[in-house]
């Protein structure tokens, strides 16, 4: 783990360790951007182009996630500052909010690949894909190590939710608090 921390903080490799922590947090995956943070990428590193930080990848994203905020706020994550367009996080999560408010609320939309009891369901050709991954990995643990964490991403991206208006309001009220705004 020292390697991935060392290389993180190289200015010949931090770019790319800070595109991994943008995408986790855009992602909405909370528990990548704390593993992510904890390799020492800054969490005020900003995207070439429109500058946005990782707090402001996530509100944009359509998987906003207020666990992921607070893990960025816990990483020390600046909710003040701005991107190029001169908005903070908090100003992306208070217009997507007021976007979301304007429509009629709809239930989140089930992932077809969860049966009745939120578990995972693979459709035949993933089932075959998985099948030929297992022949092809052997028996050993790393294999099952392997095919553990698969199933585990697998999953998660069944049961993630798109938009979720709950999680926005959570984001902006925790961004709020953070920023002393309301």
């Amino acid at each position: 783990m020292s390697d991935f921390r060392e290389m993180a903080r190289d200015p010949e490799h931090r770019r790319e360790f800070e595109k991994l922590l943008y995408l986790a947090a855009q992602r909405g995956d909370a528990d990548l951007v704390a593993e992510r943070l904890s390799w020492g990428i800054d969490p005020n590193c900003r995207s070439a182009k429109k500058q946005r930080t990782p707090l402001m990848a996530n509100v944009c994203g359509s998987c906003p996630s207020a666990a992921t905020v607070r893990a960025l706020l816990k990483g020390v994550a600046d909710p003040t500052l701005t991107d190029a367009a001169g908005l903070t996080a908090l100003d992306y999560a208070r217009r997507k909010l007021a976007r979301i408010q304007s429509r009629p609320r709809r239930p989140p939309r089930k992932s077809p690949s969860l049966d009745e009891n939120d578990q995972l369901r693979l459709s035949k050709e993933e089932q075959q894909e998985l099948d030929e991954m297992r022949k092809e990995l052997g028996e050993g643990d790393d294999a099952k190590d392997y095919l553990r964490m698969w199933w585990k991403e697998r999953l998660r991206a069944a049961r993630r939710v798109f938009n979720d208006p709950d999680q926005i309001e959570q984001i902006v009220a925790i961004l709020e608090g953070a920023t002393g705004q309301s």
